[in-house]
């Protein structure tokens, strides 16, 4: 199984910092998408391929946001090849809370990604074997 990375944001100044750092810190490339309608056409292209995506996820976005993707891809029952860090400017608790509703979701960061989060989600039991 190989290992994609996924940066969902509409922000380019976002994507720009966070694709440098993940870069940095030795992730492989990063594929990046402006919007969750984006990042599902290319989740569903590929799913039956021997893929295990990590989706940095932003919440607040056009066209389908973080939750509407999350909601698209639970019903689809394609749980199983993919994981999900939430990456957002939100610090609403209640979107922490709705983030433990998908168990997909293991991490919820405020941006920007910071070195240490990132050695935290490379020591991820279900991830660490790809780094």
């Amino acid at each position: 199984m190989t290992l994609e990375i996924l940066l969902v944001d509409d922000d380019p100044v976002g994507q720009y910092l966070h694709n440098n750092i993940l870069t940095k810190c030795d992730f492989p490339k990063q594929l990046l998408f402006e919007n969750g309608a984006l990042a599902l056409d290319y989740i569903l292209e590929k799913k039956d391929e021997d893929i295990l995506f990590l989706i940095f996820l932003d919440i607040n976005m056009p066209v389908m946001n973080g939750w509407e993707l999350l909601e698209a891809l639970h019903k689809m029952s394609i749980t199983a090849i993919y994981k999900v860090v939430i990456l957002t400017s939100s610090i609403d608790s209640s979107d922490r809370g709705k983030a433990d509703d998908y168990p997909q979701v293991f991490k919820f960061v405020e941006k920007p990604l910071s070195v240490t989060c990132i050695d935290a989600i490379k020591e991820n039991t279900d991830l660490a074997s790809y780094f």
